[in-house]
């Protein structure tokens, strides 16, 4: 088609049409790709083929990748939505070109499998593109000052924030920024502080060279498990029976754990929640006879979260 629908629901024909606008086929309303012109072809619009997961796109979504790209063009910065990468292999929501670097933002609002998100990080990573994660409020509670438990797989790390999730309120064009995450046993939920900074604060303090976490300092173990695990074994279908079966035959009971197997007041959120940390280390003790700080921290830095390392 050679013209569509800009964002003021005018019609624009292509020869016209500026990289980096959102348009929409006048016909279906689903967002439409802006064919530059060539040796062969005049400019032309043309529907998202291989991407389905752009079809139903939220209002939101839209919005959202539209103020990530204004805020970077008034920044003076060079930015395009919508561009697809490699051999139509990914589809950054905004491209932007910053010192000879790509960084891809990924304005995510739906839901999102933790494998579909190791699987677009890694083909970021082949494609050697920076993808940088911002989430919307459906990960966001109502008031918009806590996460939601779906989030974590979003958690990334910096030595300034700790362990952190970015989030991005276009109708204030900030980034929230929940920094510092911890799990607090016997708390369910993931504690944090949040701060809201403009765009371009945000990245300049994101760009900075990644100090990996690769051991935690050591902390005293302040957290006595045993009336939590009490309340767990009270399930029949608890997975702490089996590890309860295995502290018998050591000679232990797991509901009166020595303190070398308490846990920090404060753990990483590098897990769906601080039990399964509780597990590994004392599935790691019973087979080791031991647990010294080293290899503690190691079971506790370990992740599946692809956007950590």
């Amino acid at each position: 088609m050679y013209a569509a629908l800009n964002q003021k629901q005018q019609l624009t024909y292509a020869l016209d049409g500026r990289l980096g606008e959102a348009y929409f086929c006048p016909q279906c309303w689903q967002p439409v790709q802006l064919m530059l012109s060539n040796e062969k072809h005049r400019a032309y619009f043309r529907h998202y083929v291989k991407h389905q997961d752009f079809v139903g796109e939220s209002a939101l979504h839209v919005r959202g990748k539209l103020a990530l790209q204004e805020t970077l063009l008034k920044m003076g910065q060079v930015a395009e939505q919508e561009v697809i990468l490699g051999d139509e292999e990914r589809r950054a929501d905004v491209l932007w070109y910053f010192h000879g670097t790509k960084y891809a933002f990924e304005f995510q609002c739906a839901s999102l499998s933790l494998m579909e998100l190791t699987t677009r990080h890694a083909s970021y990573q082949r494609l050697k593109i920076s993808d940088i994660w911002l989430i919307g409020s459906p990960y966001l509670h109502q008031n918009q000052r806590k996460i939601h438990r779906t989030a974590l797989k979003f958690v990334a790390y910096r030595a300034r924030w700790g362990y952190f999730i970015a989030a991005w309120l276009p109708e204030i064009a900030k980034v929230r920024l929940f920094h510092h995450l911890a799990f607090c046993p016997p708390q369910r939920t993931v504690t944090a502080t949040y701060v809201d900074y403009n765009l371009g604060t945000f990245l300049n303090a994101y760009l900075r060279q990644r100090d990996y976490l690769i051991a935690l300092p050591q902390i005293p173990l302040s957290f006595d498990p045993s009336t939590w695990l009490s309340r767990q074994l009270k399930y029949q279908q608890s997975r702490w029976l089996k590890l309860q079966t295995n502290c018998y035959e050591r000679g232990m009971m797991l509901q009166e754990l020595p303190q070398e197997l308490w846990l920090p007041q404060r753990l990483p959120p590098l897990s769906r929640n601080w039990g399964l940390i509780l597990n590994r280390q004392i599935t790691f003790y019973l087979a080791n006879g031991e647990l010294t700080w080293q290899q503690r921290s190691q079971i506790y830095l370990e992740t599946k979260w692809p956007l950590v390392n």
